[in-house]
């Protein structure tokens, strides 16, 4: 059983299937030139029609499964071009000598010169090289050996003889350097290929990295920093129950971090949203919540980045407001989410902000990417309105 259709994926690949297939349309084309020395009588100066007719029909038949195969495996064995100019050596050196004495070596009822040409191209293209020289040599001299008798008597056939010799080596020869300089393109491609592939690879693995840095900052920015900049700052008493215990909330957060197990995705969605508001008020910030219909889960990823959109803009209230005080609402909406933080410091004008930072930047990417909209309303002097909408 043959082996099935072989895949085809990179440059040199499709080199060989494109040689392949230029090798198995030439043989076609060459044998094809035979047939009409078939239909209108041209085996007339042979001693054996019906062998001579046989003999070309099996190297029809020879040349179909060769090319079959090839192109099913994508490749031609050592093998078959041994075989192909095996049998091609012995039409070349048989056939003539069907002849009648008018002789008929270098005319179209010799059939077998240009599938034998086909041969010699054939080896140079896909054997070794020694393989390839030796094919092509052979070939040419079992084409003059075979045609011997005949230009012995007819010196006039002499020069079709040497130009056809001529064209058996040429042609090799041809073939050999067009074979050579698309397999050299071939291998460029791919080359090139590949470090196109291992350059997109370490830029991917580069953001990744940069992605993850971003949001360690991020995290760290809401949780730890923000704790160790109030207690800094003089605006916490490290020595209160509530701020001992969210020391130690964030000391289990940052060993999460450190070993890998610090990806949020809490499993009650309103418990963690309760704990950023213990947290922030630990911090001496005001939070005025309610909470209503809110699902107790959602999907992995919206979870952590609704959460952070709420703790940043109740950090956001804390640290510039200049205001102790902030209200957070938060609904559920069949299977959507509504959450409203404000309060009523300082405010910001949102068109002077810087995009890229802070409370745009928490806003404007992470809850966007999930699917969410926001509406950020604020003016100096007269606080600030966040409000996050998120629906599956």
């Amino acid at each position: 059983m043959q082996p099935g259709p072989q895949p085809v994926t990179t440059a040199r690949d499709r080199v060989e299937r494109v040689l392949i297939f230029g090798a198995g349309l030439l043989r076609g084309l060459q044998l094809a030139a035979g047939l009409p020395v078939l239909f209108v009588g041209g085996l007339a100066p042979l001693r054996s029609p019906t062998l001579a007719g046989s003999s070309y029909l099996v190297a029809v038949a020879w040349s179909a499964l060769l090319f079959l195969v090839a192109v099913r495996t994508n490749r031609v064995g050592l093998g078959w071009v041994c075989l192909d100019l095996a049998l091609s050596v012995f039409w070349l050196l048989a056939v003539p000598q069907l002849c009648l004495p008018e002789g008929c070596g270098t005319s179209w009822p010799g059939w077998v010169v240009p599938p034998a040409m086909g041969s010699a191209i054939l080896a140079v293209v896909f054997a070794p090289r020694y393989v390839a020289v030796a094919g092509t040599l052979l070939i040419a001299l079992s084409y003059v050996m075979g045609i011997r008798e005949h230009l012995a008597t007819a010196r006039q056939a002499l020069g079709s003889a040497l130009v056809n010799a001529y064209f058996i080596v040429g042609f090799a020869v041809l073939a050999g350097v067009l074979a050579h300089l698309l397999r050299r393109s071939a291998v460029q491609v791919d080359a090139a290929t590949t470090q196109a592939i291992e350059a997109r690879a370490r830029e991917s693995a580069a953001q990744a990295r940069f992605d993850e840095r971003t949001r360690q900052y991020d995290v760290l920015h809401h949780t730890v920093l923000s704790t160790l900049s109030k207690i800094a700052r003089g605006g916490l008493d490290h020595r209160r129950e509530e701020v001992r215990a969210l020391c130690a909330r964030d000391a289990d957060f940052l060993r999460d971090l450190v070993t890998g197990g610090g990806e949020e995705s809490p499993g009650d969605f309103v418990s963690a949203l309760a704990g950023v508001v213990r947290d922030k008020q630990a911090l001496g910030l005001k939070v005025h919540s309610q909470f209503h219909a809110l699902p107790a889960s959602l999907p992995v990823g919206v979870a952590p980045v609704l959460l952070g959109a709420a703790r940043e803009a109740l950090t956001n209230a804390a640290k510039h407001a200049g205001t102790d005080e902030a209200w957070l609402t938060a609904v559920g909406e069949g299977d959507s989410l509504r959450m409203v933080i404000v309060d009523r410091g300082s405010g910001f004008e949102p068109a002077a902000a810087i995009a890229g930072r802070g409370l745009v930047r928490e806003l404007n990417h992470s809850v966007i990417e999930v699917g969410g909209k926001v509406t950020l309303t604020s003016s100096p002097g007269h606080g600030t309105m966040v409000e996050v909408h998120w629906q599956p």
